[in-house]
């Protein structure tokens, strides 16, 4: 079951009103007690030194002497001393004031409490008068002193009362007082919880305690809001990094893979090479022997043909394992070599295939080897040709060059794009592998991506791929450009 909330007001309301219900009824008890212990206390000494200085007046005076006059004082005490009964017995004689009660039993001795049932107070006193033993008995009436107590009583009880109210109208008044700057830094506290973290917690009150209640809740606002734009920079620092991080894996997965199957191309390729060189050789010699009117002749320079298609085959794959046995890179300026590979492709592409180029003025050189470099550029174009169904349509051919920065060095980046019909991303992870083709059986061998791939990791550039189902792919290659162009790099160390 859910806890009950009370509003702060009816709280501090609540909590007055049970206050005084505890300290009211203790307070009208305690004080009541005190009114009648004052009350009995004057009534009991009045009674006692009336008392005492009746009994003085018979013992020196002759009052005894006379029952007369014993009577008079007695009246006296009726009429003066609020007494409803009055005595004197000596020798079994008994003489009672004419103007008290004549029907009360008098007790024989002094009333030790006051109020005990009967309506009066007794006092007995001795009177010791000329050798003779008399016995003075006065009956105070206790009604008016009781009557004086529950006036008293009630006057307190109705004072009490007139306090309570006053108490909790004050208790309430202040309550809401009070709840007014709360109430205050509840709205600003729901308003910066809904996003508006510009709200001031801030809040004018005479009462110190909020005030600085406050000022705190401002401070903590403010180091809240700067933890807040921290840890969301920090978030969003993370995510790039996560995003970076996981395409980083993705890239090492990818070259993992083409590794492993350059690897296992590589292997295959030098045992096919192995094979292929004793029949080039020995169909050539057998050539070199036949006469030219042999009718043998025609059927060994097939298989002499065949078999140098094959070895070209084998050198594609050695080309993508990176197995190119001794290739010394130069400083190349791409544009020239673009240009060369264009001029070359011009014949194999037909007219319906526009080929648009941008090159700007100045292209830095670039480490490669010219002839590698050339079959990249037909690679890449005969790919992007193959890619454009129905034999019309455009490809983009660029150089762009990009200006060294703080931290990082300049770039050359060569891209070949079209508008052909894309790829999606499971071709993508795939184009680089070798014998991999989207075409038909026949109409390609699937390996001038894998040569291409081949020859941008030996020039050391890295190669990037854009592309969409249906708008066509673009392929950027990346070389970091050399700004020294009369320095030669690792002209004398072959790249393996």
């Amino acid at each position: 079951m859910a806890r009950l909330r009370t509003p702060f007001a009816n709280a501090v309301a609540a909590c007055v009103v049970a206050l005084h219900l505890i300290i009211l009824p203790l307070l009208y008890f305690g004080l009541g007690y005190v009114i009648r212990k004052s009350h009995e206390d004057m009534f009991i000494e009045h009674a006692r030194t009336f008392a005492r200085v009746l009994a003085d007046e018979f013992e020196l005076g002759v009052a005894l002497d006379s029952e007369s006059r014993t009577e008079d004082l007695l009246d006296v005490a009726v009429i003066h001393g609020d007494a409803r009964y009055a005595e004197v017995s000596e020798s079994g004689r008994r003489i009672l004031s004419k103007l008290g009660s004549t029907n009360i039993n008098a007790p024989r001795r002094t009333d030790l409490k006051f109020d005990d049932g009967d309506g009066l107070y007794f006092v007995v006193l001795p009177i010791e008068h000329a050798g003779r033993d008399a016995e003075l008995r006065l009956g105070f009436d206790e009604q008016p002193t009781l009557e004086r107590i529950r006036l008293a009583l009630n006057r307190m009880l109705m004072v009490l009362g007139v306090y309570f109210v006053v108490a909790i109208a004050v208790a309430v008044v202040l309550s809401k007082r009070m709840s007014r700057p709360i109430h205050r830094l509840q709205e600003a506290s729901r308003t910066i919880a809904s996003g508006s973290y510009t709200q001031a917690l801030q809040v004018s009150t005479g009462i110190r305690e909020l005030h600085e209640l406050g000022n705190d809740l401002e401070d903590m606002r403010r180091n809240l809001v700067g933890v807040n734009e921290r840890l969301q920079a920090k978030i969003k620092e993370k995510e790039a990094s996560e995003a970076r991080r996981e395409e980083l894996q993705n890239q090492l997965r990818h070259r993992q893979r083409l590794e492993t199957v350059g690897t296992l191309a590589g292997g295959i390729a030098h045992e096919f090479n192995n094979v292929l060189v004793p029949i080039i050789l020995f169909t050539d010699a057998a050539l070199q022997d036949l006469p030219a009117s042999s009718a043998s002749r025609a059927d060994l320079e097939r298989v002499l043909g065949a078999a140098h298609r094959a070895k070209d085959v084998v050198r594609k794959i050695l080309t993508f394992s990176s197995e190119l046995g001794d290739v010394k890179l130069t400083l190349i300026d791409l544009k020239s070599v673009v240009s060369d590979g264009l001029n070359l492709l011009s014949a194999l592409i037909p007219s319906s295939i526009e080929i648009r180029t941008d090159f700007p003025e100045f292209i830095p050189p670039v480490c490669g080897d010219p002839t590698l470099a050339v079959h990249l550029v037909i690679n890449l174009c005969t790919n992007a040709y193959q890619s454009i169904q129905g034999g019309q349509g455009v490809i983009a051919v660029g150089l762009r060059y990009a200006a060294p920065s703080a931290g990082t060095g300049g770039i050359v980046e060569f891209s070949v794009a079209d508008n052909g019909r894309g790829m999606d991303a499971v071709t993508v992870e795939r184009i680089f592998e070798p014998f991999f083709t989207t075409r038909s059986v026949g109409e390609g061998t699937g390996l001038g991506l894998s040569v291409v791939h081949g020859i941008v990791e030996t020039f050391g550039a890295s190669i990037v791929v854009d592309t969409q189902l249906g708008t066509g792919s673009t392929f950027r290659i990346i070389f970091p450009a050399v700004m020294q162009a009369d320095r030669a790099v690792d002209e004398a160390t072959p790249v393996s």
